[in-house]
């Protein structure tokens, strides 16, 4: 893994502490590197929750270059468990959502190559434009979770073709992270630098779900507003009730 200043640890993962602006040195160093993969996920409480129960999801994390908190939740529990000197405060929630509207303008500036790998009717072609950014695209799989011999081998041969530099991959989490743990040798061959999970995120880029608005973000109330836009999260969002009871446990264990 690359050295990365300024991660905290925050429920035995190294989490980015600082603010989303010193995001961009980073991504820059990285793309003036030699072609080397490198790996960032957005975890939020409720993936902090999935992978107390799922070893593979919870070793993927660990291995990331860069953990992004994408949970106003983890923002909130490093302020309470720092009281009992547990952790140290997060600076601000960073949303997977803006991170890739700025890589995608890195893209475009630097005339990158970028694929993105699953997500649904993105476009009736190949590829998609945004904001100048030219992206290709493939839903990837039918099923994310039981992919065929054929769409395995298909993807393998898009990826070849396109020889993308970034690499976003939707399927939602874990199956997103566990996808590039195990095709890290693929990404590697063929040069890819920076492969990200980024579950719905071009869902809101694209217009086709709603995004809170800035005064919801900033109250920190965006999982509030997806909840009554997608009601069918609040099974998904019971979870946070159990991301409480592991905040208050680790803030007292011994």
């Amino acid at each position: 893994m690359k050295k990365i200043d300024d991660k905290e640890l925050l429920f035995d993962l190294n989490v980015f502490g600082r603010r989303r602006s010193g995001l961009l040195s980073i991504f820059e160093k990285w793309l003036n590197e030699a072609k080397e993969l490198h790996v960032v996920y957005t975890p939020n409480p409720e993936q902090i929750i999935q992978s107390r129960g799922n070893h593979k999801f919870k070793q993927a994390l660990k291995k990331a270059d860069l953990l992004l908190p994408d949970g106003v939740g983890l923002v909130w529990a490093s302020n309470f468990l720092a009281l009992f000197g547990k952790a140290k405060p997060l600076s601000e929630r960073i949303a997977g959502v803006d991170v890739v509207a700025d890589l995608l303008e890195l893209a475009r500036q630097r005339d990158l190559e970028v694929l993105v790998i699953g997500g649904r009717d993105y476009s009736p072609a190949d590829y998609f434009a945004y904001k100048g950014t030219k992206v290709s695209w493939t839903a990837g799989y039918k099923s994310a979770l039981e992919p065929t011999t054929k769409e395995k081998k298909q993807l393998e041969e898009n990826i070849a073709r396109i020889k993308p530099d970034l690499v976003f991959v939707a399927f939602g989490a874990p199956t997103q992270e566990l996808w590039i743990e195990k095709n890290r040798t693929l990404l590697t061959k063929n040069k890819v630098m920076i492969a990200m999970a980024v579950g719905g995120s071009f869902d809101y880029l694209l217009n086709k779900v709603p995004r809170a608005p800035h005064w919801f973000r900033k109250l920190g109330l965006e999982w509030l507003f997806r909840l009554m836009v997608e009601p069918w999260r609040l099974k998904r969002q019971l979870r946070l009730i159990l991301f409480i009871i592991l905040t208050i446990k680790k803030a007292i264990e011994k």
